[in-house]
Protein backbone atom coordinates (compact mmCIF):
# COMPACT_ATOMS: atom_id res chain seq x y z
CA UNK A 1 0.00 0.00 0.00
CA UNK A 2 1.05 3.45 -0.73
CA UNK A 3 1.11 6.32 0.94
CA UNK A 4 1.61 10.16 0.79
CA UNK A 5 3.31 12.49 2.89
CA UNK A 6 0.84 14.97 4.65
CA UNK A 7 2.52 18.32 6.17
CA UNK A 8 1.41 21.46 6.94
CA UNK A 9 3.96 24.58 7.48
CA UNK A 10 3.55 27.52 8.52
CA UNK A 11 5.16 30.04 6.70
CA UNK A 12 5.61 33.86 7.30
CA UNK A 13 5.12 35.80 4.52
CA UNK A 14 5.69 39.75 4.01
CA UNK A 15 2.99 41.93 2.36
CA UNK A 16 4.79 45.48 2.72
CA UNK A 17 6.04 45.58 -0.96
CA UNK A 18 2.64 44.26 -2.06
CA UNK A 19 0.79 46.89 -0.07
CA UNK A 20 2.77 49.37 -1.43
CA UNK A 21 2.73 48.13 -5.10
CA UNK A 22 -1.21 47.90 -5.22
CA UNK A 23 -4.33 50.00 -3.04
CA UNK A 24 -7.60 48.65 -2.47
CA UNK A 25 -9.30 47.96 -5.94
CA UNK A 26 -12.98 48.13 -5.91
CA UNK A 27 -14.95 45.64 -7.89
CA UNK A 28 -18.62 45.27 -8.73
CA UNK A 29 -20.38 42.31 -7.01
CA UNK A 30 -21.68 41.58 -3.40
CA UNK A 31 -19.65 42.25 0.24
CA UNK A 32 -19.86 39.65 2.96
CA UNK A 33 -19.02 40.34 6.86
CA UNK A 34 -16.16 38.03 6.90
CA UNK A 35 -16.17 36.21 9.95
CA UNK A 36 -19.84 35.63 9.17
CA UNK A 37 -18.66 33.63 6.24
CA UNK A 38 -15.77 31.86 8.12
CA UNK A 39 -18.60 31.05 10.65
CA UNK A 40 -20.13 28.71 7.47
CA UNK A 41 -16.39 27.32 6.38
CA UNK A 42 -16.16 26.35 10.17
CA UNK A 43 -13.17 28.59 10.19
CA UNK A 44 -11.54 31.16 12.47
CA UNK A 45 -10.06 34.68 11.35
CA UNK A 46 -7.39 36.30 13.28
CA UNK A 47 -6.51 39.87 12.32
CA UNK A 48 -4.22 42.83 13.69
CA UNK A 49 -6.31 46.19 13.07
CA UNK A 50 -2.54 47.91 13.02
CA UNK A 51 -0.65 45.81 11.02
CA UNK A 52 -3.99 45.18 8.69
CA UNK A 53 -2.88 41.88 8.31
CA UNK A 54 -4.97 38.21 9.17
CA UNK A 55 -5.40 34.31 8.52
CA UNK A 56 -8.29 32.54 7.60
CA UNK A 57 -7.71 29.04 9.50
CA UNK A 58 -9.86 26.00 8.64
CA UNK A 59 -8.52 22.84 10.18
CA UNK A 60 -4.79 22.79 8.86
CA UNK A 61 -5.98 24.79 5.89
CA UNK A 62 -4.56 28.43 6.50
CA UNK A 63 -5.51 31.56 4.29
CA UNK A 64 -3.07 34.99 4.92
CA UNK A 65 -4.14 38.29 4.00
CA UNK A 66 -3.76 42.19 4.39
CA UNK A 67 -6.10 44.48 4.40
CA UNK A 68 -6.38 46.84 0.69
CA UNK A 69 -4.17 44.09 -0.98
CA UNK A 70 -5.58 41.76 -3.58
CA UNK A 71 -3.09 38.95 -3.38
CA UNK A 72 -3.75 36.37 -0.42
CA UNK A 73 -1.45 33.62 -0.11
CA UNK A 74 -3.28 30.10 0.21
CA UNK A 75 -1.09 27.44 2.34
CA UNK A 76 2.39 27.75 2.90
CA UNK A 77 3.48 29.43 -0.90
CA UNK A 78 0.79 29.52 -2.92
CA UNK A 79 -0.73 32.90 -4.48
CA UNK A 80 -4.05 33.65 -5.25
CA UNK A 81 -5.21 37.02 -6.81
CA UNK A 82 -8.28 38.26 -5.93
CA UNK A 83 -10.38 41.20 -4.92
CA UNK A 84 -9.01 42.52 -1.69
CA UNK A 85 -10.48 42.43 2.21
CA UNK A 86 -12.02 46.36 2.78
CA UNK A 87 -12.26 47.29 6.61
CA UNK A 88 -15.88 49.51 6.51
CA UNK A 89 -16.41 50.94 9.79
CA UNK A 90 -14.79 48.41 11.59
CA UNK A 91 -16.02 45.60 9.96
CA UNK A 92 -14.28 43.46 7.37
CA UNK A 93 -15.71 42.00 4.18
CA UNK A 94 -14.54 40.10 1.52
CA UNK A 95 -16.29 40.43 -1.90
CA UNK A 96 -18.54 36.99 -2.96
CA UNK A 97 -15.92 35.91 -5.69
CA UNK A 98 -13.35 36.24 -3.02
CA UNK A 99 -14.97 33.65 -1.22
CA UNK A 100 -15.81 31.63 -4.26
CA UNK A 101 -11.95 31.61 -5.20
CA UNK A 102 -10.98 30.33 -1.62
CA UNK A 103 -13.70 27.76 -1.38
CA UNK A 104 -13.04 26.04 -4.40
CA UNK A 105 -9.00 25.87 -3.03
CA UNK A 106 -10.67 24.55 0.44
CA UNK A 107 -12.52 21.71 -1.95
CA UNK A 108 -9.16 20.88 -3.19
CA UNK A 109 -7.42 20.71 -0.07
CA UNK A 110 -10.35 18.57 1.01
CA UNK A 111 -9.82 15.71 -2.51
CA UNK A 112 -6.23 15.69 -1.71
CA UNK A 113 -6.66 15.12 2.27
CA UNK A 114 -9.21 12.37 0.69
CA UNK A 115 -6.92 10.49 -1.79
CA UNK A 116 -4.45 9.89 1.07
CA UNK A 117 -4.06 7.00 3.26
CA UNK A 118 -5.10 7.19 6.82
CA UNK A 119 -4.89 5.27 10.08
CA UNK A 120 -8.98 6.24 10.94
CA UNK A 121 -8.96 3.95 13.95
CA UNK A 122 -6.81 2.00 16.20
CA UNK A 123 -8.64 -0.78 18.34
CA UNK A 124 -6.37 -1.39 21.64
CA UNK A 125 -7.53 -4.73 22.91
CA UNK A 126 -6.35 -5.45 26.71
CA UNK A 127 -6.47 -9.41 27.07
CA UNK A 128 -8.84 -12.01 29.11
CA UNK A 129 -11.16 -9.94 31.71
CA UNK A 130 -13.64 -11.05 34.08
CA UNK A 131 -14.42 -14.67 34.76
CA UNK A 132 -10.72 -14.86 32.83
CA UNK A 133 -8.03 -13.92 34.85
CA UNK A 134 -5.58 -14.59 32.53
CA UNK A 135 -1.71 -16.01 33.08
CA UNK A 136 -1.36 -15.75 37.13
CA UNK A 137 1.50 -14.72 39.11
CA UNK A 138 1.82 -16.21 42.59
CA UNK A 139 4.81 -15.90 45.22
CA UNK A 140 5.61 -16.62 48.94
CA UNK A 141 3.43 -17.86 51.46
CA UNK A 142 1.27 -16.11 54.84
CA UNK A 143 1.84 -12.38 55.01
CA UNK A 144 4.56 -12.01 52.19
CA UNK A 145 1.91 -13.95 49.43
CA UNK A 146 2.22 -11.85 46.17
CA UNK A 147 -0.26 -12.65 43.62
CA UNK A 148 -0.61 -10.90 40.19
CA UNK A 149 -3.19 -11.59 37.38
CA UNK A 150 -2.35 -10.82 34.06
CA UNK A 151 -6.04 -9.47 33.18
CA UNK A 152 -5.14 -6.72 35.48
CA UNK A 153 -1.89 -5.94 34.36
CA UNK A 154 -2.69 -5.30 30.60
CA UNK A 155 -6.15 -3.40 31.80
CA UNK A 156 -3.56 -0.92 33.57
CA UNK A 157 -1.31 -0.50 30.18
CA UNK A 158 -4.21 -0.46 27.58
CA UNK A 159 -6.22 1.83 29.46
CA UNK A 160 -3.33 4.49 30.02
CA UNK A 161 -2.49 4.13 26.13
CA UNK A 162 -6.34 4.10 25.23
CA UNK A 163 -7.15 7.63 27.00
CA UNK A 164 -3.67 9.09 25.34
CA UNK A 165 -4.41 8.16 21.80
CA UNK A 166 -8.02 9.87 22.51
CA UNK A 167 -5.98 13.12 23.68
CA UNK A 168 -3.61 12.84 20.47
CA UNK A 169 -6.40 12.06 17.80
CA UNK A 170 -9.58 13.46 18.74
CA UNK A 171 -10.62 13.31 15.18
CA UNK A 172 -9.92 9.19 14.72
CA UNK A 173 -12.24 6.32 16.24
CA UNK A 174 -9.93 5.46 19.14
CA UNK A 175 -11.48 1.96 20.30
CA UNK A 176 -10.94 -0.17 22.98
CA UNK A 177 -11.97 -3.70 24.13
CA UNK A 178 -12.70 -3.65 27.71
CA UNK A 179 -12.60 -0.70 30.11
CA UNK A 180 -13.02 -2.44 33.30
CA UNK A 181 -13.14 -6.17 34.75
CA UNK A 182 -15.14 -7.44 32.04
CA UNK A 183 -14.92 -10.61 29.68
CA UNK A 184 -15.66 -9.72 26.15
CA UNK A 185 -15.00 -13.09 23.85
CA UNK A 186 -12.37 -13.40 21.57
CA UNK A 187 -15.08 -13.09 18.58
CA UNK A 188 -16.35 -9.77 20.42
CA UNK A 189 -13.53 -8.65 19.97
CA UNK A 190 -12.30 -9.57 16.47
CA UNK A 191 -15.85 -8.27 15.56
CA UNK A 192 -15.49 -4.79 17.07
CA UNK A 193 -12.40 -4.71 14.83
CA UNK A 194 -13.79 -5.96 11.89
CA UNK A 195 -17.26 -4.00 11.96
CA UNK A 196 -15.69 -1.20 11.89
CA UNK A 197 -17.19 1.16 9.06
CA UNK A 198 -14.09 2.77 7.30
CA UNK A 199 -13.80 5.23 4.08
CA UNK A 200 -11.75 5.31 1.35
CA UNK A 201 -8.67 4.94 1.89
CA UNK A 202 -9.32 4.55 5.67
CA UNK A 203 -7.24 1.78 7.79
CA UNK A 204 -7.68 0.29 11.03
CA UNK A 205 -4.62 -1.44 13.35
CA UNK A 206 -5.40 -3.59 15.99
CA UNK A 207 -3.11 -3.85 19.09
CA UNK A 208 -3.77 -6.43 21.13
CA UNK A 209 -2.26 -6.45 25.38
CA UNK A 210 -1.12 -9.63 26.46
CA UNK A 211 1.01 -10.81 29.40
CA UNK A 212 3.39 -13.49 29.55
CA UNK A 213 3.76 -17.09 31.33
CA UNK A 214 6.34 -20.03 31.22
CA UNK A 215 6.88 -23.25 33.54
CA UNK A 216 10.51 -21.63 32.96
CA UNK A 217 10.39 -19.04 36.31
CA UNK A 218 13.92 -17.35 35.05
CA UNK A 219 11.64 -16.62 31.49
CA UNK A 220 11.46 -12.85 31.05
CA UNK A 221 11.17 -9.90 28.96
CA UNK A 222 8.34 -8.31 26.56
CA UNK A 223 7.74 -9.16 22.61
CA UNK A 224 5.69 -8.54 20.01
CA UNK A 225 3.85 -11.22 17.60
CA UNK A 226 2.27 -11.24 14.29
CA UNK A 227 0.55 -13.64 12.21
CA UNK A 228 2.53 -16.21 10.52
CA UNK A 229 2.94 -14.99 7.27
CA UNK A 230 2.32 -18.49 5.71
CA UNK A 231 -1.43 -18.80 7.44
CA UNK A 232 -3.79 -18.23 4.89
CA UNK A 233 -7.11 -15.97 6.06
CA UNK A 234 -9.68 -14.12 4.28
CA UNK A 235 -9.59 -10.55 4.65
CA UNK A 236 -11.81 -9.28 1.95
CA UNK A 237 -15.64 -9.10 3.27
CA UNK A 238 -17.51 -10.51 -0.10
CA UNK A 239 -20.56 -8.93 1.52
CA UNK A 240 -19.08 -5.40 1.11
CA UNK A 241 -17.16 -6.72 -2.22
CA UNK A 242 -20.14 -5.53 -4.05
CA UNK A 243 -19.72 -5.30 -7.97
CA UNK A 244 -16.40 -6.89 -8.03
CA UNK A 245 -15.74 -10.27 -9.97
CA UNK A 246 -15.38 -13.79 -7.91
CA UNK A 247 -12.29 -14.14 -10.22
CA UNK A 248 -11.31 -11.02 -9.05
CA UNK A 249 -11.64 -11.35 -5.10
CA UNK A 250 -9.20 -13.97 -4.62
CA UNK A 251 -6.48 -12.33 -6.12
CA UNK A 252 -7.28 -8.98 -4.52
CA UNK A 253 -7.54 -11.11 -1.10
CA UNK A 254 -4.10 -12.21 -1.89
CA UNK A 255 -2.73 -8.79 -2.30
CA UNK A 256 -4.23 -7.57 0.81
CA UNK A 257 -3.10 -10.65 3.10
CA UNK A 258 0.68 -9.77 1.86
CA UNK A 259 -0.07 -5.87 2.88
CA UNK A 260 -1.31 -6.87 5.96
CA UNK A 261 1.72 -8.83 6.63
CA UNK A 262 4.19 -6.04 5.57
CA UNK A 263 2.42 -3.38 8.14
CA UNK A 264 1.67 -6.05 11.01
CA UNK A 265 5.29 -6.72 11.03
CA UNK A 266 6.48 -2.36 10.63
CA UNK A 267 3.79 -1.99 13.69
CA UNK A 268 5.33 -5.05 15.91
CA UNK A 269 8.37 -3.63 15.33
CA UNK A 270 7.49 0.04 16.09
CA UNK A 271 6.33 -1.37 18.99
CA UNK A 272 9.69 -3.33 19.83
CA UNK A 273 11.42 0.06 19.94
CA UNK A 274 8.86 2.39 21.75
CA UNK A 275 9.62 -0.30 24.58
CA UNK A 276 13.01 -0.39 24.21
CA UNK A 277 13.29 3.08 24.49
CA UNK A 278 11.00 3.26 27.67
CA UNK A 279 11.40 0.06 29.51
CA UNK A 280 15.73 -0.31 28.72
CA UNK A 281 17.37 -3.08 30.16
CA UNK A 282 15.29 -3.19 33.00
CA UNK A 283 13.52 -6.47 31.33
CA UNK A 284 14.62 -9.03 28.72
CA UNK A 285 13.86 -7.91 24.96
CA UNK A 286 12.64 -11.07 22.91
CA UNK A 287 12.10 -9.11 19.91
CA UNK A 288 9.17 -10.25 17.43
CA UNK A 289 7.76 -14.01 16.68
CA UNK A 290 4.90 -15.33 14.37
CA UNK A 291 2.66 -16.81 15.48
CA UNK A 292 -1.51 -18.07 14.34
CA UNK A 293 -3.22 -16.51 17.47
CA UNK A 294 -6.60 -16.46 17.47
CA UNK A 295 -7.40 -12.27 17.22
CA UNK A 296 -4.21 -11.61 14.64
CA UNK A 297 -5.69 -14.57 12.45
CA UNK A 298 -9.17 -13.61 12.47
CA UNK A 299 -8.96 -9.26 12.48
CA UNK A 300 -9.45 -7.94 9.15
CA UNK A 301 -6.11 -5.56 9.13
CA UNK A 302 -2.91 -5.13 10.54
CA UNK A 303 -2.72 -6.62 13.63
CA UNK A 304 0.09 -7.66 16.71
CA UNK A 305 -0.13 -9.62 19.68
CA UNK A 306 2.13 -7.48 22.63
CA UNK A 307 3.26 -9.57 25.52
CA UNK A 308 4.63 -7.11 28.06
CA UNK A 309 6.64 -9.62 30.37
CA UNK A 310 6.49 -12.55 32.27
CA UNK A 311 4.23 -12.45 35.58
CA UNK A 312 5.64 -16.02 36.53
CA UNK A 313 9.05 -14.44 36.99
CA UNK A 314 8.81 -13.17 40.01
CA UNK A 315 11.08 -10.31 39.71
CA UNK A 316 9.48 -8.96 36.74
CA UNK A 317 6.36 -9.60 38.03
CA UNK A 318 6.97 -7.24 40.79
CA UNK A 319 7.80 -4.93 38.37
CA UNK A 320 4.60 -5.49 36.66
CA UNK A 321 2.93 -4.64 40.11
CA UNK A 322 4.35 -1.28 39.75
CA UNK A 323 3.22 1.98 38.28
CA UNK A 324 6.27 3.35 37.29
CA UNK A 325 7.13 0.07 35.08
CA UNK A 326 3.75 -0.28 33.99
CA UNK A 327 4.01 3.64 32.89
CA UNK A 328 7.14 3.10 30.96
CA UNK A 329 5.03 0.01 29.16
CA UNK A 330 2.18 2.65 28.52
CA UNK A 331 5.03 4.71 27.01
CA UNK A 332 6.54 2.40 24.48
CA UNK A 333 3.23 1.03 23.41
CA UNK A 334 1.92 4.26 22.70
CA UNK A 335 5.30 5.47 21.27
CA UNK A 336 5.71 2.84 18.93
CA UNK A 337 1.82 3.45 17.70
CA UNK A 338 2.05 6.73 16.85
CA UNK A 339 5.44 6.25 15.25
CA UNK A 340 3.94 3.41 13.18
CA UNK A 341 0.95 5.92 12.36
CA UNK A 342 3.46 8.95 11.72
CA UNK A 343 5.16 7.07 8.97
CA UNK A 344 2.46 4.88 7.05
CA UNK A 345 0.69 8.51 6.99
CA UNK A 346 3.19 11.18 6.21
CA UNK A 347 5.92 9.58 4.42
CA UNK A 348 5.73 6.59 2.63
CA UNK A 349 4.36 8.49 -0.84
CA UNK A 350 0.75 8.95 -2.67
CA UNK A 351 -1.67 6.44 -2.61
CA UNK A 352 -2.52 4.97 -5.67
CA UNK A 353 -5.18 6.84 -7.99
Amino acid sequence: MRWRLCTVAVVLVAFTALATAAGPEKRDGAWIDLFEQAALWNASVMYDSLTGTGHILRGSDLVRFKRNVPVFVLGTDRQLRATEIRDVSGILEISEATVASIASWFVERDTERASRFSIAAILIDPGHGGKDSGAIGEFGTAESRFRILEKDVVLSISTDVYERLRARWPDKRILITRTGDTYPSLEERVSLANDISLGINEAIIYVSVHANASFNKAASGFEVWYLDPEYRRTVVDSTKAEGVDEQVLPILNAMLEEEYTTESVFLAKSILEGFRKSVGDVSVDRGIREEEWFVVRNARMPSVLVEVGFVTNEAEARLLASEDHLRKLGDGLYNGIVDFVDYFEHRKGESAP
